[in-house]
């Protein structure tokens, strides 16, 4: 195959890229809220000014890369209930080298991550679940809903551009190519905008919820945002699909690097936050622990849910991409053989790290059984949130709406046998 140009890129990932347009199409219940395309100034946490610069993975690339400006924005919509807010991260993968930010836009059956903020997976009325309004059973369908699309393949915390090359030269013929991880800058914009319009005081609860990439962006932002709301107001955090399961060479390169990793996270870590202030001494077979029991002990009035998959395809995917990357493949076509011992290795650790996690009196979970992805949202198995009962024959729905209202310590349900697994 020729190398491919920066010129064309735009072919290689057209069918990620939509007209802005299409961000319209739920217009009459969803609200999109642009970001300027500058460099903004906001006030963080500790009251100091912060420069942050919103967009996605390619948006301040030259003209001459052919890819069009992409600037950031998130989606907004009023409920009845106007005093209960959701905020949602949503997921789309992750890069952090070169065969994975470059390569596999080239090659394989789709991208390792989505750069593009306007495909269908990035608009709240496509992507369902937990967003729909329509459904009765939905436990916050009458919630206000702010919707964090994400199109920079760094979980939400990402604060630096990044230089890659594709190391097959199918990405501008293997020259350099700027990856801008400006995923927690784009948070911050959207906190700022909650900031300033939204009835903070008025609030009564919040549901913080995130799914796969987005499950750790809910967990890693939610000290910031639940220090916008009083003490009086009751704010829950819900992950989906994201155990943290990790190689240790990718904790090092983003957590443990002196210069702040590929994607500058460490700068953006809740460092009051105990299990937060440990970058450059990360174990990857701890971390995910370690920040969850942090939060967890940070805020003990939060109740906090966590739901996963037994055999989790994604995830099992993105853990044998690590192992792959970190053996030398470049070649995105090898990564989705998964041999059984990297199966049993991710559910292992999985296992283990919910019964530590959940050894905190606010931390519960949902085991639930099979290899499907992201339970709170349409997009790899349609109505997942509403059908999934696997666990015990509690429906997710349900268990959802006891996270929410019920003061008891949430029970944590397991599903049976060996959980549905693939081999």
């Amino acid at each position: 195959m020729q190398p491919v140009r920066a010129a064309v890129l735009l072919g290689i990932v057209s069918y990620l890229i939509f007209s802005v347009a299409q961000g319209h199409t739920h217009a009459g219940q969803w609200e999109k809220i642009s970001i300027p395309d500058a460099v903004m100034t906001v006030v963080d946490e500790n009251g100091d000014y912060r420069d942050i610069r919103p967009g996605c993975a390619f948006s301040h690339l030259p003209d001459t890369a052919g890819l069009p400006n992409q600037p950031f924005h998130f989606y907004y919509r009023k409920g009845k209930e106007r005093g209960n807010t959701l905020i949602y991260f949503n997921g789309g993968g992750a890069c952090w080298n070169d065969a994975t930010c470059m390569t596999s836009l080239a090659l394989g059956e789709r991208p390792v991550y989505n750069p593009a903020i306007d495909h269908p997976e990035n608009i709240p009325g496509s992507v369902g679940g937990i967003l729909k309004q329509y459904k009765k059973d939905n436990p916050v369908r009458d919630w206000n809903m702010v919707f964090i699309p994400y199109c920079t393949g760094d979980a939400h915390i990402g604060s630096k551009d990044t230089v890659y090359r594709d190391p097959l030269g199918l990405i501008n013929g293997g020259n350099p190519l700027i990856v801008q991880h400006r995923g927690f800058d784009n948070f911050m914009a959207v906190r700022e905008w909650i900031k300033h319009n939204t009835s903070r005081k008025k609030t009564e609860h919040v549901l913080v919820a995130g799914s796969s990439a987005g499950d750790y962006g809910a967990l890693l932002n939610f000290p910031r945002l639940r220090n916008l709301y009083s003490k009086h107001t009751q704010v829950t955090l819900l992950v989906d699909a994201g155990m943290g399961v990790f190689t240790q060479p990718f904790v090092d390169q983003i957590f443990n690097q002196t210069d702040g990793g590929r994607w500058g996270a460490q700068d953006n870590l809740a460092t009051w936050i105990p299990g937060f202030d440990q970058a450059g001494t990360y174990d990857a077979t701890t971390l995910y622990q370690q920040i969850m029991a942090g939060v967890a002990g940070f805020f003990p009035k939060t109740r906090i849910g966590q739901y996963t998959a037994a055999w989790d395809g994604v995830q099992v995917l993105f853990l044998n991409v690590m192992l792959q990357t970190d053996a030398g493949s470049v070649n995105p076509l090898d990564w989705a053989n998964i041999p059984p011992q990297t199966w049993l290795s991710w559910h292992t650790r999985m296992r283990n790290t919910l019964e530590v996690t959940a050894r905190k009196k606010n931390v519960g979970f949902y085991l639930g059984a099979g290899t499907d992805h992201a339970a709170l949202i349409d997009v790899f198995r349609p109505n997942y949130f509403f059908d999934e009962h696997s666990a015990q024959g509690v429906f997710l729905t349900d268990w959802v709406k006891r996270l929410l209202k019920d003061d008891k310590k949430l029970r944590n349900l397991r599903c049976d046998g060996d959980c549905g697994a693939p081999f």
